[in-house]
């Protein structure tokens, strides 16, 4: 009974521990042997077995030092203390030295309480296995064991089950019910295998502990788990992922002495089959390789070249290959062949010459690079028209979407002029009725919230979009297929307030990744350390920095962006629609199916008139990096320490915690090789120029997390915040108003250096690149400060009694270290990103994008989509023959 009500109350640590994981300590859990040795080693346990010699082989003359060393091990208390000590330090140090994430440990979270509750958890840990074995040695047989296992197990499981519906009946607000929808027979058969193999190992670990003592068996898993991962974090030194020279290795070493001691003190005879003479041999093997690995490692340590210098060298090279393939088309014949080469061999739609035609008047830079366009689309073609008209006229009673009419070569809008949104349609009309006569009548469903709307699952858009390629967007759906298609079930039109929880909205949107990908196997549980294997994908040979821009835009390999963002864990007001309809909407993330269009924001609208362009010089500017936003009205506790506004201020305003960054730091005097080091973030935050606070904080939050913002991270919006050199841009918080922030095409058309840190695509995303037009930054931030310090340089600050301001390099990790500013390249950027966005980004730019998506949207919805095209030769045609971009 004791035994059960300890496992209880270990649960209840768990989750407590759980619940406050940003504020816990790494590796305790590698210490449970020591807390078994304790017991081992009580007044009154049974002594350890004795030397089985006769007395005259004590007495052997013969024996040799080696042979009084072996005795030694083998029954002495000092012997197995230290392999103990040295398996416990050294599975710590391997488990202990990751990067923490940037999930922030509030001021208002006791986490002095929460390394309490772990320590307090390893002790009932080891009490727990005690009694266990006491429990399961007392019987004399196998089966007598297993019977007893059994009987505990089963009584935790009634007693723990009586104790939270229990409690539940004092808690109204916790439900009882629960909803099994969705539980299929491969859900069946995962928990079947799952409990099956913890089965087995419980069962096995009990029969290995009753043969042997506790210690046995906790040893033996330390030094498996404690090997495994030293080895991987070994493997990892010499770059960016692993800056803790020799610690990985001393650990390796650690647990390759203790084991091949511990087996001969606790007279283990196998591990795992293995004997263990064999096993000692295999450690000593293994240390031999981890000193290869580690000098071998430590040679790749250096860069000769800054990673962000290597990528604005390749942006230029891959800007020039993109407008060569962007704009190949010089008349409309060859645009029409560049088409069918990019989109297998099918037409292009009808009035294609007048779309070019269109372009070419308005000197749009891009003629052929509408990849988002056809992407967005291509699945529609896998549903029969009458479908998607259907489907359209349902979409259109949806709260926050709104009807764009085209109708006899005019075009407008179904809002009321009362109406907040009536402004921005307004404006969208104005847009498509410069070319609304030569469009198709149409219905257009427009999205004017700011989150987009379709979130359908990744198997029923892969299903429509290979029925598309199958017909080779060309062909009539046969009336079987027409029969086969879903019904969609009715959309909910009578609750337009009714929303859904956090964690069903999480749900919908993994199911949006393919099967395999980290997202969709489930949420990143470890919101303390940083998620490695969410940032190789798309910061390959790079370190910190962010190689490839647009696969750091997708969600599926990232599933710790659950915690690191606020669209994740803010509940959509208005559910997302499931089935694949067709909305068109301002930006997406890369698990919805809405179709990009661009659609101005009202504050764009209502500024319109008092927009100045910047043309103040760059040298002139205040170099620092600025950024304001607007807190989300409602702050909840998710929001608190884990929202992606929240992170970045509290990271560059953190002063007090003992948190590091990775910054890459040179290594001489000439900087001719340089290496990654932890740098104190407080020290950083003090060294480098930030301007980053919130322009309006929350005053709701709750009881259990106050809102810490309320008291530091809120400024006041600066009178003009283009008279800074950096602007960070970032995705507003859901439901918060845009005080204060600059828009990112704002800051792209300034002569300041944009930096963007976004998980959202617009119609304009695919025409921007990276380190040349703007510098992009990790969601999790975690190489802000290095990506800044590139381009403002690192030096210590003037001293108050130092008049003359001399400054010295800054005293980082114990030595002095320059770095010097790259301002020309900044300014260099600001000019590049400035000069493109005034040539693609322009009004008449989106124009030119609008017209093309209607365009390729009147074919589809066309009952004879099959057989409409655009056919050289016509009158419209000969106009625009040899025109020239």
């Amino acid at each position: 009974m004791a035994s059960r009500f300890q496992r209880e109350v270990r649960l209840e640590l768990f989750h407590r521990v759980t619940a406050g994981l940003q504020c816990s300590s790494p590796g305790v859990e590698a210490f449970l042997p020591l807390v078994i040795l304790f017991y081992e080693l009580l007044p009154g346990r049974r002594a350890r077995v004795g030397s089985t010699k006769e007395p005259e082989e004590e007495n052997d003359p013969g024996r040799t030092t080696w042979d009084d060393v072996a005795d030694w091990v083998a029954e002495s208390k000092q012997s197995l203390t230290i392999s103990t000590f040295f398996i416990s330090l050294g599975a710590y140090l391997a488990s202990s030295q990751d990067m923490r994430s940037t999930y922030i440990c509030t001021s208002f979270d006791n986490s002095t309480l929460v390394r309490s509750l772990q320590w307090l958890g390893l002790f009932l840990d080891g009490v727990i296995v005690i009694l266990l074995w006491r429990v399961l040695a007392w019987a004399r047989t196998n089966k007598s064991r297993l019977i007893s296992l059994s009987v505990v197990f089963l009584a935790s499981a009634v007693g723990s089950g009586f104790l939270y519906t229990s409690l539940r009946m004092f808690l109204p607000s916790v439900p009882l019910s629960h909803h099994f929808k969705g539980i299929d027979a491969l859900y069946v058969f995962d928990v079947v295998t799952d409990g099956f193999a913890v089965a087995v190992l419980f069962v096995s670990a009990s029969l290995l502990t009753t043969e042997k003592t506790p210690l046995s068996l906790v040893g033996i898993f330390a030094f498996i788990s404690g090997l495994v991962v030293g080895w991987g974090k070994l493997k990892l030194t010499g770059g960016a992922e692993n800056t803790m020279h020799g610690v990985a290795y001393l650990a390796i070493v650690l647990i390759c002495l203790g084991t091949s001691i511990f087996v001969y003190a606790n007279n283990i005879q196998r591990v795992v089959l293995i004997h263990r003479t064999i096993l000692v041999a295999l450690m000593f093997i293994s240390l031999i390789a981890a000193t290869i690995v580690a000098f071998s490692n430590n040679r790749n340590d250096y860069l000769f070249e800054h990673p962000i210098e290597t990528m604005i060298f390749k942006a230029r090279t891959n800007y020039d290959r993109y407008l060569t393939h962007a704009a190949a088309s010089k008349f409309l014949p060859v645009a029409v062949n560049e088409y069918k080469a990019r989109y297998g061999g099918r037409d292009p739609p009808p009035k294609f010459d007048e779309w070019y035609k269109y372009a070419v008047d308005h000197k749009s830079p891009i003629i052929d690079d509408f990849d988002q366009v056809v992407h967005d689309i291509r699945p529609f073609w896998g549903i029969s028209p009458s479908k998607i008209r259907e489907d359209i006229q349902r979409v259109a009673k949806e709260p926050g979407i709104a009807l764009l009419k085209v109708a006899n070569g005019t075009a407008s809008h179904s809002l009321s002029r009362d109406s907040e949104h009536a402004m921005v349609m307004d404006e969208l009309v104005k847009m498509v009725n410069k070319f609304a006569q030569h469009l198709p009548d149409m219905e257009i469903p427009i999205n004017l919230d700011d989150r987009p709307r379709v979130l359908t699952p990744w198997e029923d858009v892969r299903r429509f979009t290979e029925k598309a390629k199958k017909k080779g967007f060309g062909k009539f759906l046969t009336k079987r297929e027409e029969e086969e298609e879903p019904t969609s079930q009715p959309l909910d039109l009578l609750q337009p307030s009714s929303s859904i929880s956090v964690r069903k909205f999480q749900e919908m949107t993994a199911l949006a990744c393919p099967p395999g990908t980290a997202t969709r196997a489930g949420i990143h549980w470890d919101v303390r350390d940083f998620c490695l294997s969410c940032v190789r994908p798309h910061s390959k040979g790079t370190g910190i920095f962010l190689s490839d821009f647009a696969v750091s835009q997708s969600i599926c390999h990232q599933s710790d962006l659950f915690h690191l963002h606020s669209f994740f864990f803010t509940s959509p007001a208005v559910p997302p629609l499931r089935d694949l309809v067709p909305v068109f909407s301002r930006s997406k993330t890369s698990s919805y199916s809405d179709i990009l269009i661009p659609i101005p924001t009202l504050d764009e609208v209502l500024n319109k008139a008092n927009t100045q362009p910047d043309t103040s010089d760059f040298d002139l500017k205040t170099p620092a990096l600025y950024w304001r936003g607007a807190q989300a009205p409602q702050v909840t506790d998710e929001l608190l320490h884990g929202g992606h506004q929240e992170r970045l201020v509290h990271l560059v305003s953190d002063n007090f915690s003992s948190s590091e960054t990775l910054m890459l730091i040179p290594q001489n005097e000439f900087r001719s090789r340089a290496a990654y080091e932890r740098v104190p973030t407080s020290y950083l935050n003090f060294l480098l120029p930030f301007d980053i606070g919130f322009s309006s904080v929350s005053s709701s939050s709750s009881e259990d997390s106050p809102n810490e913002f309320t008291t530091r991270g809120s400024l006041a919006p600066s009178a003009n915040p283009l008279s800074n050199q950096y602007l960070l841009s970032l995705d507003p918080s859901p439901g918060s108003s845009p005080s204060g922030s600059i828009p990112f095409t704002t800051a792209l058309k300034s002569t300041a250096v944009p930096l963007s840190s976004t998980l959202f695509v617009q119609w304009f995303s695919s025409r921007l690149q990276p380190y040349l037009h703007f510098i992009p930054l990790d969601i999790r931030f975690h190489s802000l400060h290095a990506t800044l310090a590139y381009f403002t340089g690192l030096k210590g600050k003037a001293s108050a009694a130092d008049r003359l301001g001399n400054t010295k390099g800054a005293m980082i990790n114990g030595r002095e270290v320059r770095l010097k500013s790259r301002t020309e390249e900044a300014k260099w950027i600001a000019e590049q990103g400035a000069k493109w966005a005034g040539s693609a980004l322009r009004r008449e730019d989106e124009e030119v994008y609008l017209f093309r998506v209607l365009v390729e949207w009147g074919r589809v919805v066309r009952e004879d989509r099959d057989e409409a095209k655009y056919v050289a030769g016509s009158k419209e045609a000969k106009e625009v023959k040899g025109l020239v971009v």
